[in-house]
């Protein structure tokens, strides 16, 4: 990893600042036009950065030696002026626009979705974060840093890192590197790494004004910058305000309930679950068909079926959900440098985030709007059809009617869940310069995290104590007022899921010259770190797993801490080959990279991951280059404690078409199930194989860029939960699981619930692997077969594909122009979910990569003025999970255009100078996304969140004023 670096700038490395900047200018930076990027061969980019006279800070993102850029590798940057040109509020939403960032779940096509809006219901993402998802592989496979170095990790019940660590007014720019790097970084960058380089050198005061309009909601916020450098050093401080109305799903004919506008279901009432204004007796279930009967208004004790009224008053509980819950975001950064002499140079950075996230769902957060009728109550509903009732464990066992009830007035009002969210990030660190221009480079870091990843204060429900007062005739479930505080407080209380992630991390690095050949100086890094990160989890669910009706305290209170250290070793050599003075035909210069990285963990052993890249200059426009390497991604804490989640059901019959002659029969064709899944504590880390070539071709002095890059990668060992249904389903998928499925013969004398009397192999497997949580179902006696659906190291994902980056920058009468085309193509994309199991093509399916997605740009600027158009496009793919008895279906493409209009008055000229004003509109044209109706379960859609927006067009305001 990469301390900042203040160092002394020749005319060579003014080149080499110039490209790590503007490398390939973005095809979707709403500014003025760029000037070409200088082309600098890499043997020339290694000149001695202490050697001359002015100092200025030089971070590059995929090495470690200074003035190096990387070799092989592609960079794409994205600078400060051009993410405040977009008029997008967070750098998270600035990267989202780059082709190479996919929205998807993971690669293995399901799991968190860690991006606003993504969150309804939670859907993975109880703490509401942010993340990128650099090829569609995965969130947890793209690696984020701040100045070159590691953040603290986010999250409850998993683990990601927050994309929007930073306000864009503390970031200087964005460098991305879509390539494999765990031979610099270690752990997570295997499709690439995200670096933000934050702002060093200001001096003044910077206020900015945003606004953010749509036909939903509204976004607000500001900042102010203020610097100053006394020469020797510098601060610079930014506190940034965000506040963000909510927006309820029934503003979106997308996100309604009833799709019948969009040629879809009425999904207003899906089996038991329905929305209704009056209690509603839900009949059948088991395999008989729903039908629903709305009591009379007034019922209460005595209430006969026949005073029933066929059908249910229902209404849309997309009104009462939020898709964007009211958030308000609090951050400041400060960052201050100094040269203690003329060897010496300290720095200290400190950064702050904290996130307030309130959402409301309809219905009580634990119950929904079901609550359940036992017999025996006073409110048992006579004469009601037998499949009315079922057994229920709310009711001991005895038989239940369940109804549904209005929820804003039964339980006062929609569910509100709180996510707050806070972050600071302090680093101290040196720079020293050494004989024979040798430089030392050390920090620390310490890193804290906290969050809620459920967070329902007062309106989680005891099911069983709620019946219980119901049976008792305490409570009236046909009620037409609301209920008392007395009444509430009986079966009423909160869910809680507090993480807390505690980041050290010190690093030291040597640099310098080893010695010198005919093309230039052989130069090195090396040095070593040392990490440590906990995660504590404090679970306390009043309630929420409660059914004994006496007890109204907290249930379960689960309290756990994860620790690891983490020791790394790390080298880098830099070869300069060939050059343009040794007069090789057709060589300007042939430079060579190869690092490795050693890391290892407290918990699960060691791993070595090498890489080599080479860059062939044939002339000053034309360059080739390569690199290959190895990644890997350590399993988070969360994987690996059971503690954080884990649950077992005992005795679940599942469906066996296996043919094993060693596993028996519970009933016909169904085997009972000892089924375990959550976090496994036997993980090993993910590994991938990457490698990537390309061409880069940049005449000087002609304002053409063009820059074509293959990739491949082989994704391997990757930590999935496993579809425990496809276990024994089949001889072959038998064969396939086998090492996840364990025969079980219990004795004639077992006794449930004690584990000397079971078969060994059963009570065995208990004791090594204790779930959290145990659902009693038939009981451990009745076990056929344990089936260990945990998370494990399964899978395997295989994708190539090209970048492509044109640009094209001309002077006229009438002003500067700039054209620009960022495409993303991905070639292939298999999954193979099983060692042994078939590759399974996945491309251009629902909830995997899109393999065409792309970004045009026509700009004009002229006298502080710049006009930017874009168009972005994203390809059709394949509906593979279409509503039932539907074929699957093309999604046709989306393209959409964007309009930015910015005006800059000249600093100095006035008393307006320096300020700026902005005007940009996301979706000019307004476009809907395309229609795709899906199911999932009980979750209904109407469009594919991964690969398009619902927002319409969205205005973009923005004010700033330099002083």
């Amino acid at each position: 990893m990469k301390a900042p670096k203040r160092l002394y700038r020749s005319s060579a490395s003014r080149s080499i600042l110039a490209i790590a900047c503007v490398l390939a200018p973005p095809a979707w930076a709403q500014q003025a036009a760029p000037e070409p990027a200088q082309t600098v061969p890499d043997s020339e980019a290694v000149a001695d950065p202490l050697a001359t006279g002015q100092e200025q800070e030089i971070i590059v993102t995929g090495t470690n030696i200074s003035g190096v850029k990387p070799v092989g590798s592609e960079t794409v940057t994205v600078s400060r002026d051009q993410m405040l040109a977009t008029g997008l509020t967070d750098v998270a939403s600035v990267l989202q626009t780059l082709p190479q960032v996919q929205n998807n779940p993971n690669s293995g096509g399901s799991g968190p979705v860690y991006r606003q809006g993504g969150t309804a219901g939670y859907g993975g993402n109880s703490t509401q974060g942010t993340a990128i998802n650099l090829r569609g592989l995965g969130t947890s496979a793209t690696l984020t840093l701040v100045d070159g170095r590691r953040v603290v990790p986010s999250g409850a019940a998993t683990t990601f890192t927050e994309a929007i660590q930073l306000p864009i007014a503390a970031i200087e720019r964005v460098e991305v590197v879509s390539d494999g790097n765990s031979a610099i970084y270690g752990s997570d960058a295997i499709s690439g790494v995200i670096n933000y380089v934050l702002r060093k050198h200001f001096t003044g005061i910077e206020i900015t004004g945003r606004g953010t309009v749509t036909r939903y909601n509204n976004q607000w916020g500001g900042s102010i910058t203020a610097g100053y450098d006394w020469g020797s050093g510098n601060v610079i401080a930014t506190y940034d305000y965000d506040y963000r109305e909510p927006f309820a799903n029934g503003r979106s004919k997308f996100l309604r309930r009833d799709l019948r506008p969009l040629g879809g279901p009425d999904t207003r009432a899906v089996d038991a679950t329905l929305g209704v204004t009056g209690p509603t007796l839900i009949v059948g279930g088991n395999g008989s068909p729903y039908s629903y009967y709305t009591l009379p208004p007034g019922a209460g004790q005595g209430t006969g079926f026949a005073q029933l009224t066929p059908g249910a008053n229902l209404v849309d509980s997309a009104d009462y959900t939020d898709f964007l819950g009211k958030q308000k975001r609090h951050q400041a950064a400060l960052i201050v440098n100094q040269d203690v002499n003329d060897a010496i140079s300290v720095f200290a950075q400190g950064f702050y985030t904290k996130r307030d996230t309130l959402s409301r769902a309809y219905g009580n957060s634990r119950l929904g709007n079901n609550i359940t009728i036992c017999q025996g109550s006073p409110y048992y509903i006579g004469g009601a059809p037998a499949n009315a009732a079922s057994s229920s464990a709310l009711c001991g066992g005895a038989p239940g009617q369940l109804v549904a009830v209005d929820p804003l007035l039964f339980f006062n009002g929609p569910s509100v869940t709180s996510n707050p969210a806070e972050t600071i990030s302090v680093t101290g660190g040196f720079t020293g310069k050494m004989p024979g221009s040798w430089k030392v480079d050390g920090y620390f870091t310490y890193a804290h995290d906290s969050t809620c990843g459920i967070c329902n204060y007062d309106n989680n429900a005891n099911g069983a104590a709620l019946s219980a007062e119901i049976t008792a005739g305490r409570i009236n479930p046909f009620t037409t007022s609301p209920l008392t505080s007395a009444q509430y407080t009986t079966f009423m209380g909160s869910n809680v899921q507090l993480a807390y992630n505690t980041f050290y991390d010190s690093v030291l690095k040597l640099d310098g010259p080893l010695f010198g050949l005919p093309a230039g100086s052989v130069r090195t890094a090396f040095g070593g770190e040392l990490a440590y990160n906990r995660q504590h989890l404090v679970n306390g669910s009043n309630n929420a797993f409660e059914n004994n009706p006496t007890n109204n305290s907290y249930a379960v209170t689960n309290d756990t801490t994860a620790r690891r250290t983490t020791a790394s070793a790390f080298a880098e050599l830099f070869v300069p080959i060939l050059s343009a003075e040794m007069g090789v035909p057709l060589v300007r210069a042939l430079d060579l990279d190869v690092a490795v990285r050693y890391d290892h963990y407290s918990d699960f052993g060691s791993t070595t991951n090498p890489k080599v890249g080479a860059t062939w200059r044939v002339d000053d426009a034309l360059s080739i280059r390569g690199s290959w390497g190895t990644s890997f991604r350590a399993p988070a804490l969360t994987d690996t404690n059971p503690r954080n989640f884990s649950a077992a059901v005992i005795g679940v019959p599942v469906a066996n078409g296996s043919g094993r002659p060693d596993i028996g029969f519970v009933f016909p064709g169904s085997s009972s199930a000892y089924q375990i899944i959550g976090a496994n504590p036997d993980l090993q880390p993910e590994t991938a194989t990457t490698w990537s070539a390309g061409v880069d071709f940049a005449p000087k002095a002609s304002g053409f860029r063009a820059s074509v890059t293959y990739y491949n990668t082989h994704y391997s060992n990757q930590i999935v939960s496993q579809n425990t249904g496809l276990f024994l389903s089949n001889p072959t998928n038998a064969a396939l699981f086998a090492s996840y499925v364990l025969p079980v013969r219990n004795p004639a004398t077992c006794v449930n619930g004690n584990p000397a009397t079971y078969d060994p192999v059963l009570a065995r497997f208990i004791a090594e692997h204790p779930a959290l949580y145990n659902v009693p179902v038939l009981g451990a006696c009745s076990v056929n077969v344990i089936v260990d659906g945990r998370s494990a190291n399964a899978a395997t994902t295989f994708q190539d594909g090209i970048d492509v980056q044109l640009s094209y920058t001309f002077e006229t009468g009438i002003g500067r122009w700039f054209l620009s085309a960022n495409g993303t193509r991905i070639l292939n994309q298999t999954l193979q979910t099983v060692a042994g199991g078939m590759n399974q093509r996945v491309l251009d399916t629902y909830y995997y990569p899109v393999s065409l997605r792309g970004r045009g740009q026509v700009g004009w600027s002229k006298s502080g003025f710049a006009v930017n158009l874009f168009v972005n496009y994203v390809g059709s793919y394949t509906n593979t999970i279409p509503l039932p008895n539907q074929p699957q279906s093309k999604v046709p493409s989306w393209t959409t255009a964007d309009l930015g209009i910015n005006y800059t008055v000249p600093k100095g000229k006035t008393l307006l100078g320096g300020l700026r004003l902005g005007l940009n509109v996301q979706n000019v044209t307004n476009e809907d996304p395309p229609i795709v109706l899906t199911r999932a379960g009980n979750n209904f859609g109407a469009y594919d969140a991964s690969n398009a927006n619902i927002l319409g067009r969205v205005f973009n305001f923005q004010i700033t004023k330099s002083f």
